[in-house]
């Protein structure tokens, strides 16, 4: 029996370990390749999450989904019970055993953003939360970067969770003052920082829909389903056929940054009016006019030329009456269905309105009576009240459909009523010509407050966490 010498023994591991290495490494080559043209995983970023691939290695094959549903499980187990260390542990185990898991990412950041936060009472716990939810699922999306769903939400958490919860006006405040530049970051141009969560939350908006323009995140779906064993199919749920609601989301997260510039929709920082002021209102009327442009089809198929036929819509010609004459009737019909439904006529209407020298004149007036008036400064009240409300109603006539709409004449109905309060305590009558004294009396017992607005919301001169009063 011949044994190995210590040289001879050596001499075997080492090439061994060479031989392992080196298949080690050319597996490697081959799963960033595939990684590479699947647009999979950690590679697709240019980073190797070490602790993600052994893992996988080591449930490779069919073990991979098995032991994802169990931990979808015990996350949702933890979920109801509120253990919010054990949650995160579990979600993030399955996030590296199936990183195209899209349930995952839209579930966890949504409990992040949602759940968790509102577990806090102070604003800057809650804030801290909600930021974790969007970095969540902005991993999501560099994991996964063809899909348009994943970037809506993204977009959704920025606009809606920040820019409308009950403390908006400091979470906000919290968001400009955050110096985390990373976080601030636009998704379409690297070099611009927002210091408005409406103006990033646009862009997230705008690169879904761009990628859904594209065609990428079909075409992504497609692929995944032929080349990966997948926990949940990654079935689009924004941006198909006929989803107006997602297209019209660049125009609205544009029209709120807009209209937060004329009040005080940031705790402590003051309106801004004039150029600045009219500049944005075009910008979201540019954006309201790119959706109303945008060519839909109907729903129904009538015949042209003996072909059944998808009709083109374009939802922008409801205001253009020479051009509604010229629609076919179930282009016309679609046309105005559309257009009522988005309240298209308003949104534009209210943009064209708004950026004209009166209108953010009118909104600077009404801006400068509000504060005299919580400043019990009642004579400059009435004054700037009187001269704002004659710009608006001179405005407004040029502008039916915004001066019309349910949703104005309930704003200009609280400034009337803010007007004639100022009147009473300054011991002079309201004057009968007025304009839109008939709007008093319908909200003259509205006490509900502005939840964009700081004045509103907060009453200075006790406790600023404290609701003031209309």
């Amino acid at each position: 029996m011949s044994y190995l010498t210590n040289l001879q023994r050596k001499i075997v591991y080492a090439v061994g370990i060479l031989l392992l290495f080196g298949g080690m490494y050319q597996y490697k080559v081959y799963l960033k390749k595939e990684a590479t043209e699947k647009d999979l995983g950690e590679a697709t970023i240019g980073e190797v999450d070490t602790g993600s691939f052994v893992l996988k290695l080591f449930l490779l094959g069919g073990f991979r989904g098995m032991a994802a549903n169990v931990l979808w499980t015990r996350a949702i187990e933890f979920q109801k019970v509120q253990e919010w260390d054990r949650l995160k542990v579990t979600v993030d185990m399955i996030t590296k055993l199936q990183p195209h898991f899209l349930a995952i990412w839209t579930f966890q950041s949504w409990n992040l953003t949602y759940n968790v936060s509102v577990e806090w009472d102070a604003p800057e716990d809650k804030y801290e939360w909600i930021k974790r939810g969007i970095q969540f699922v902005e991993d999501g999306v560099k994991k996964n970067q063809k899909s348009p769903d994943l970037i809506w939400d993204t977009a959704w958490y920025y606009y809606h969770k920040i820019g409308f919860a009950d403390e908006a006006i400091i979470l906000r405040r919290l968001f400009r003052d955050d110096t985390d530049e990373g976080f601030k970051r636009s998704p379409l141009e690297a070099k611009n920082i927002y210091n408005d969560n409406f103006q990033l939350g646009r862009d997230w908006f705008i690169r879904s829909v761009n990628l859904v323009d594209s065609g990428e995140g079909e075409r992504q779906a497609s692929n995944f389903e032929a080349n990966v064993d997948y926990v949940d199919a990654p079935t689009q749920r924004k941006g198909r056929t006929g989803d107006l609601a997602f297209r019209s989301m660049p125009a609205h997260a544009q029209t709120r940054y807009a209209a937060g510039l004329e009040k005080e929709s940031i705790k402590g920082i003051e309106a801004t009016f004039g150029p600045r002021a009219q500049n944005e209102w075009q910008r979201a009327l540019n954006e309201w006019v790119k959706f109303g442009r945008y060519n839909y089809k109907t729903f129904n198929e009538v015949m042209v030329d003996g072909v059944p036929t998808r009709e083109d819509v374009f939802i922008d010609d409801e205001i253009h009456p020479e051009r509604l004459a010229k629609l076919t009737p179930n282009q016309r019909y679609w046309t105005n269905r559309w257009a009522d439904q988005m309240n298209y006529p308003y949104w534009t209407d209210r943009c064209k309105a708004e950026m004209e020298p009166n209108g953010t004149a009118a909104r600077r007036l009404f801006y400068e009576g509000t504060k005299a008036y919580k400043a019990a400064d009642f004579p400059v009240a009435v004054a700037k009240f009187k001269e704002g409300l004659d710009l608006w109603k001179e405005l407004l006539d040029r502008h039916p459909n915004y001066r019309n709409d349910d949703l104005n004449k309930k704003d200009t109905g609280l400034i009337v009523k803010r007007y004639a309060r100022a009147c009473q305590q300054s011991q002079v009558e309201l004057p009968k010509d007025t304009p839109f004294l008939d709007l008093l009396k319908a909200y003259e017992n509205d006490n509900t407050r502005d939840p964009f607005d700081a004045m509103e919301m907060l009453d200075t001169s006790r406790n600023p966490t404290t609701p003031g009063r209309r």
